[in-house]
This record gives structure tokens, sequence and C-alpha cells, in this order.
């Protein structure tokens, strides 16, 4: 999301045609306000106004180049009539400086982005994901922010040098710029670290996106002088409005899950769980089915269930599932009920040995009837109380 100011300076720098960018600009103030009048007047003279007095300029500037335009019947430079405005005119304003555009381009890529790896800074990251946590309120809608970092880069910066850790970093940036969608925002956010916004994304979708971030980082060779480098990253996902509320409890969040995608060997991406569990989690010991979803004929693998929640599910399985695989489980709850059905996603997957591995799944109640999300509860509560409990299949 830019700011007037971009957006103003975008406009005159794509648009050669005086007359064109002023109908443009008009519609800039139809959309922003009586600001955008002292933005255009700061970037255009170096003179920072107030918005009253920068629109009665503005005016008088454009009704200047009509008057000189039809005195010699031909169309005057928008430049040339703020000159002689202000030479003429304006003797309050002698100080004022016509201000080369690249200049203010320069000025403005610097303020927002990083000079190293040329993704957006810091300051300017905080900004966007103020702008959007606050549509996400208002429109009810998802937000997600994935925190990354190089790992082991202080070791590479001590033994190869920081020129190398300079180099890694820009082939990073690169990597990320080149895999974000359209609506994502991606900035250095200080040192090795990275984060992406991603408005509008639910965080078990975003952990898709950060697992194929990773997966490309990681596949691409740096070529050190004589040495080929593989350089992994670690990451962590936190959302809104599932996790946080606000914009630094959210950075925190998705921080703290990088710390626990480093401290499970790195080289992984770790959602944000809440260890104060919001849902009731019992044991839950079953012989279990699992389908992927989406595919005809697909294989039904069977592993057994450890525990269970409204949230979801965790089991052990023999063959690993790919991080964000949509899948089908099928659970036997009591011997004469039908088996319960949950849709869900893979959110974590943990090598127990060589053929062993627990996969933790996220429910996917948009996916499911609401009949499924009853039964679970009902179940649950007749878990947790002896009195209501079911006779346990054998």
């Amino acid at each position: 999301m830019i700011s007037l100011k971009e957006s103003v300076l975008n406009c005159r720098i794509n648009i050669n045609d005086d007359d064109i960018f002023i109908d443009e600009f008009n519609k800039l103030v139809e959309n922003n306000g009586e600001e955008t009048y002292r933005i255009v007047i700061q970037i255009l003279t170096d003179q920072d106004l107030e918005s009253e007095e920068a629109k009665k300029n503005w005016i008088e500037i454009i009704t200047h180049r009509e008057n000189i335009s039809n005195a010699l019947d031909r169309k005057i430079s928008l430049m040339t009539a703020i000159t002689d405005y202000l030479d003429s005119y304006k003797e309050s304003l002698k100080e004022h400086k016509i201000v080369e555009i690249s200049t203010y381009e320069k000025a403005i890529k610097e303020s927002t982005h990083d000079n190293l790896t040329g993704l957006f800074n810091k300051a300017y990251f905080r900004n966007a994901l103020n702008q959007h946590l606050s549509l996400a309120k208002r429109n009810n809608t998802d937000l997600s922010v994935l925190f990354l970092d190089i790992d082991d880069f202080k070791e590479i910066n001590d033994t190869l040098g920081h020129h190398t850790g300079d180099d890694i970093l820009k082939i990073v940036a690169q990597i990320i710029n080149q895999e974000l969608r359209s609506s994502d925002i991606a900035a250095r956010f200080g040192g090795d670290e990275f984060v992406v916004l991603m408005p509008n994304t639910y965080k078990t979708n975003a952990l898709v996106f950060s697992e194929r971030l990773r997966e490309a980082i990681m596949q691409k060779p740096i070529k050190i002088k004589d040495e080929i480098l593989q350089i992994t990253m670690s990451g962590g996902v936190a959302g809104f409005p599932v996790d946080a509320q606000n914009v630094q409890n959210l950075l925190n969040l998705a921080d703290s899950a990088l710390y626990r995608a480093k401290g499970a060997g790195k080289n992984n991406i770790s959602l944000f769980v809440n260890d104060k569990r919001r849902f009731l989690r019992i044991k839950f010991n079953r012989t279990i089915q699992i389908k992927r979803l989406g595919f005809r004929n697909t294989r039904v693998l069977s592993g057994t269930s450890k525990d269970i929640a409204i949230g979801g599910i965790l089991f052990e399985n023999k063959e690993a599932l790919p991080i964000g695989t949509k899948i089908q489980v099928s659970i036997p709850v009591t011997e004469k009920s039908d088996p319960l059905l949950l849709i869900g996603t893979v959110v974590r997957v943990e090598a127990l040995g060589t053929d062993n591995f627990d996969i933790g799944m996220i429910l996917s109640f948009k996916e499911m009837e609401k009949t499924a999300k009853d039964e679970i509860s009902k179940f649950l509560i007749q878990q947790s109380d002896p009195r209501q409990a079911q006779p346990t299949p054998k």
C-alpha cells in the first residue's frame, strides 16, 4: 500500500503530458483530499505549505499557465509556469527550488527501501502493516505475517566475510521478491531478518507459501569463489485475528514462532501455537484412515491418532505428508456410530524414525459440515466426563 506522496510522485514521473498529469492529479485530490495539494507543491518547489495555502497556490499556477499559453498561442510546460509564477508573484516564496523529479524519486526510494537488498525497509513495513491491519479489522478478513532469517548467518560472516554476507542477503531478497504474490509486501527487517506481509491470507495458507519460499531459497546454489553454498532459512508465521489483534503482538508472535523453528533444527517454518489452549484437548488413541483431497483414486493410508481438540488432531503415520496438504481423516468414535470424517490442512510434520512421522492437522471448518464440529464437541465433553463416556472400541 503506497503512500500519498508516492502516488503523486509516480503520477508525475510516469506521465509526460502536463495536461494529462493535471487531470490525473485532480483525481488524486478527489480520492485523498486537500492534503494532496500540499504534497504536489512540496514535490515541485520544495516548499512545505499548509494544505489550504498550497491549494490556493496550485489553482493560481494552473490559471497562470493557461493565461501565458493563451498569450503566446502555444502550450507552455507546467514547470515553466511554476517558475514564472513564483518569481513574478510570490515574494514570500523567493527561496523556492525547482526540484528535479529524479532527485525526489531517489529520496523517496531511500526513505522506503533498504539500500542493500532493494526490499522495503522496516519503517515502511510497519506503516503498511498498520494500514492493512486496519483494513482487515474493518472488512473482517484474515492477515498473516512471516518472519524469516538466514540459518547460521553469523558463521557465514565470520568465516567468509561481510562482503559475502551482503551478496547472500541480496540473493535471498531477490528470491523472496520473485516468489511474492502481487498483494504481498516484503521487507528487510534488520540484519539477516526478513518479513513478509500477506493480506487476506489465513495462516495455514500463509504456511504453504512460506514453505514454497523456504524450498526456493534452499534449492538455489550460491557460488562464492570456488565454493558452492547452500543457504537455508527458518521462519515463523502468525495471523490476525486468530493469534493477535495489534501490530506489535503480531510481529512478536511471528518472531516467537521463528525461534521455535530454530529450536526444531532450523531450515523449517513454524506456525505460532498458543500453549494456553483455547480448546479442550484430550489423549485419543484410535486407528484412523487418511486420504488426500482433490485426487481421484488416492491411496488410503492407515495411522494412529494421538490427541484431538476442536481445532485439530495429532496422529502418527508411516509416510510424511507435505505441509499444506489438505486431507480427510476418518476416525472410529464408537462401535455403533459411523466414523467421524474430518477435513483439514497439514501444518506440522516431525520425523520420529525412518518410517514414522507425527502429523499435525488443523481442521478446516469452512470445508466441513457444521454437524462434524458439533459431533467433535459432544465427543470431547463425553470423554472429559467419565459419567458420560461411551465404551471404547476394542
